[in-house]
Formats: C-alpha cells, structure tokens, sequence
C-alpha cells in the first residue's frame, strides 16, 4: 500500500509583495495549493512480480483491450484463471472403445471467496453402456464427487496465474462408474493475452494421484494437460480450440490426445449455452479419453453468493 503524507504550506506573499496587515484573517492565506497532477482512479494494478520475458509487451491500446476481453471470459465461464462464481449443467455423449458408451451429466458449482479464492464443486451422474461385458449391458448413477480449493496468484490484463488443488471422492453408486479411490493433486492454470488474435491463450495443467480407497481397485496416476485459444465474437459469441493430452502412468505412461472445438453464446446477461464437440487423435483406451464426444451445457456466472 501506497502512503502519502500532506506537506503543510507556509503563507505566500501578494502579488505587489506588499505586507499582509494584522487586521486580515491569515487563515484564509495558508490554504495549500490544489495539486498539480490529478490523482489517479481506480484501484492499484497489481505488481507485475514475473520476469519480463514471460510477459507479454503491450501497448496501452492493446492493455485496454486486454482488460474488456478478460472481463467477458469471465462473464461467460471461458477463463479458467478467473474468480468468479458459477452453476452450471452439462451432459456429454462419448463413444468409447470396444462398442462401449458413456453419457456423463455433471452439476458444477464454483464458490469465490476473499477475493482471489475459488472453490468447486462437481457433482457427476453417469449411463454406462457396455455390450461386451455379460449380465451388465448398462448401469448408471452417481459418479465420483470433485471438488477443488484455488488461488490466483497472479492477475494482470495480460497475463494471469491460477494455482490450487483436486480432490476426487468414491461416491459412486457401482464400480464401474467410479474408480473406488481417493485422488489428490496439484493444479495450474495460466492465462495470456495474444493481441494479434485478440484472445487468450490458456493452459491447465493437472497431476492426480490416489491416496486411499478400495485395496482391490488400481491405483492411479494420471497427468492432464490442456491447451485453449479463446476467442469472443461480437461480444456475444465465443470460440474455442482445446487441445488435451493425457498419460496415464499406472499403464505403462500410456498417452491420449484429444481434440475438441466449443461455440457458446450468451443469451442475456450472466447467462449462457454451449456445445462441444470433440475427436480422439490417439489412445482411447486411456481412463478421460474417446473415440468422439459431444458435450452441451448451460451454465450462469455471478461474482458470489
């Protein structure tokens, strides 16, 4: 925090230079002179603490539109680094190996607090179709419960730094629509502005781990990484192109890559759709990955409770 302390300012004399007389009020002859510069409004910007190469040289034209844009990827859920509060409901198809398929409805909750503090809530319902396995042509349920704690530890326009932590709970209601284990693990998210596509580029990375649960299912160690360009149309429309790749080190660091593409729209004020399609480059026998999916969802934002 910034202090400024008032300097206090002796009389001045006339513009003649001729002697105050005793009988003038001399009160009226010390009031300190208004400020040559105004002072400036609004809140601080935040210390920008990253070294230079990892940020982006902007100009101020360039820093404005940094900030509207950012503003509306927080408005409409794109932003994975923003502190702002959500509910939001989806459902996916996803065609999996082997003539196997998976309809997952997620219920999503985020919670901001203290002001640079999130915490989420998922809450997942699956239908598991599976001809090859006998007796059990399809169950459905609830899933495991996620939730996550996060900080954003660093927030400029340009550039923004989002840290915390996963945690998966076995709450399913059958084996296979959960994997039976606690997971825990580290997450990192970052933002950055691309002024030659006025978008952001995002990246998530996700390391999970299991710390308990049932002895007789297999332990998991699982690395998620994604890559996203977010793109805002016409301040209503938004794109983006996600890239996610996987490796699942419990299988011998099998990998999966996946590609998908969303179109969302803000229909009025917070509130917003989208749909996602997505294909499988390679592995999709790894536990997250598809042949091909498609997701819609709905979701409405607001700053908290």
């Amino acid at each position: 925090m910034a202090w400024a302390e008032e300097t206090s300012q002796g009389s001045q004399p006339s513009e003649r230079d001729q002697p105050v007389d005793q009988g003038t009020d001399v009160s009226a002859t010390n009031e300190p002179a208004s400020p040559s510069e105004p002072q400036p409004e609004g809140p601080p910007r935040e210390p920008r603490f990253l070294p230079p190469v990892l940020r982006p040289k902007l100009t101020p034209e360039e820093l404005e539109e940094a900030e509207r844009l950012r503003k509306l990827a927080a408005k409409y859920g794109t932003d994975p680094t923003a502190i702002v509060g959500r509910v939001q409901l989806s459902s996916q198809y996803a065609n999996l190996p082997h003539g196997a398929q998976l309809i997952d409805n997620v219920a999503r909750v985020d919670v901001p607090f203290r002001g640079s503090w999130l915490l989420r809530v998922d809450t997942l319902f699956h239908r598991w179709l599976d001809p090859n396995l006998p007796g059990m042509g399809s169950t459905q349920g609830l899933g495991n419960l996620l939730a996550a704690l996060g900080w954003r530890a660093y927030n400029t326009p340009e550039y923004a730094v989002f840290i915390g932590a996963v945690s998966t709970f076995p709450t399913a209601s059958d084996n296979q629509l959960g994997s039976g284990k606690y997971t825990v693990g580290p997450v990192l998210a970052t933002s950055r502005f691309l002024p030659r596509w006025e978008s952001f580029l995002f990246g998530v990375f996700q390391h999970s781990v299991s710390a308990g649960g049932d002895p007789s299912r297999q332990d998991i160690s699982l690395t998620n990484a994604s890559v996203q360009i977010n793109t805002i149309w016409a301040e209503r429309w938004w794109t983006i192109v996600n890239g996610v790749w996987q490796v699942n080190w419990e299988q011998k660091a099998k990998s999966s890559m996946t590609l998908e593409f969303e179109l969302g729209r803000n229909l009025v004020g917070q509130w917003g759709v989208y749909v996602r399609p997505g294909v499988g480059i390679w592995g999709p026998d790894v536990p997250g990955a598809y042949n091909w999916n498609v997701e819609v969802g709905t979701r409405y934002m607001f700053k908290s409770f």
